[in-house]
């Protein structure tokens, strides 16, 4: 199940649908979270939207036959699958829906939000401090696996963004995820803010934010980094529920640095497997 971003619509991850679906997912639905929810969560806060995404991952969990699924969540969408899975009430709304995903996926999401510096707490900035405080890290792990993908293409004094999409969306967001700074982002996000601690993060050179421009996370050659990983600890995760992973050490995480070009094949899946 893919979770999109601040101000996308679902149809916007249509390309990166087709290709999960190309690359073995059994089916891929996209989490019924439009621009004027997310214009409101402005107001009243990610409470709803949490709601809203407990509940596309349980019809999602549902119509796999009860196997936990793997979420995708790109930018802001990363943090509603995580408040989502969240087993303490967010504004008074549980919906506590970790059991239900054997992998979570985060593309470009600012989970450290809540560390930068702002003079207001804004939606966001509260959602990721709850989250830092009752969900920290790779929470539900080893039972759900963790892989926080990111970038440093973009910094200020080496590689500003070129393109006058990148440039406007810089500005527009620059109020709400704070400024990059000379350590590098994808134009949006500052790298040192998307990894989680206990996840396998993923740290690349080349890829932007967003939609516009090339590559971005969903891209072909970049979603052959990520969704091979993915595919390969939501399986560790699985066999961690069956009981066949309890008694082994954990494997640790190191961050993990794929050179562009050097996409890897992507792992088949089981039979009886299918990915949500």
């Amino acid at each position: 199940m893919i979770v999109g971003g601040y101000l996308t619509e679902p149809l916007s991850y249509g390309p990166l649908r087709r290709r999960l679906l190309a690359r073995g997912a059994a089916s891929v639905t996209i989490a019924p979270v439009h621009i004027p929810d997310w214009l409101a969560a402005g107001m009243v806060g990610f409470g709803p939207l949490l709601l809203r995404t407990g509940l596309a991952v349980r019809r999602v969990h549902r119509a796999a036959g009860d196997t936990p699924i793997i979420v995708v969540g790109h930018s802001a969408g990363g943090l509603l699958s995580r408040l989502a899975m969240s087993d303490i009430p967010f504004r008074g709304r549980r919906m506590a829906v970790s059991d239900r995903v054997g992998a979570l996926v985060t593309l470009g999401t600012p989970h450290e939000l809540a560390q930068q510096p702002f003079s207001f707490a804004h939606a966001g900035i509260e959602a990721a401090a709850f989250l830092s405080r009752h969900a920290p890290g790779a929470r539900f792990a080893p039972r759900t696996a963790y892989v926080t993908v990111g970038s440093d293409l973009v910094r200020p004094t080496v590689a500003p963004a070129r393109h006058l999409w990148d440039r406007l969306l810089g500005a527009l967001f620059r109020f709400a995820v704070g400024p990059t700074t000379d350590a590098g982002g994808d134009g949006i996000v500052q790298l040192s803010a998307v990894h989680l601690s206990g996840a396998r993060q993923l740290s690349f050179h080349d890829v932007r934010h967003g939609h516009f421009g090339s590559p971005w996370y969903g891209d072909d050659e970049v979603v052959d980094r990520w969704w091979p990983v993915a595919v390969e600890l939501w399986r560790e995760a699985l066999a961690v529920r069956e009981g066949a992973g309890a008694g082994a050490p954990r494997r640790s995480s190191p961050s993990v640095d794929h050179a562009p070009g050097t996409p890897m094949a992507p792992a088949p899946i089981a039979p009886g497997n299918d990915i949500g």
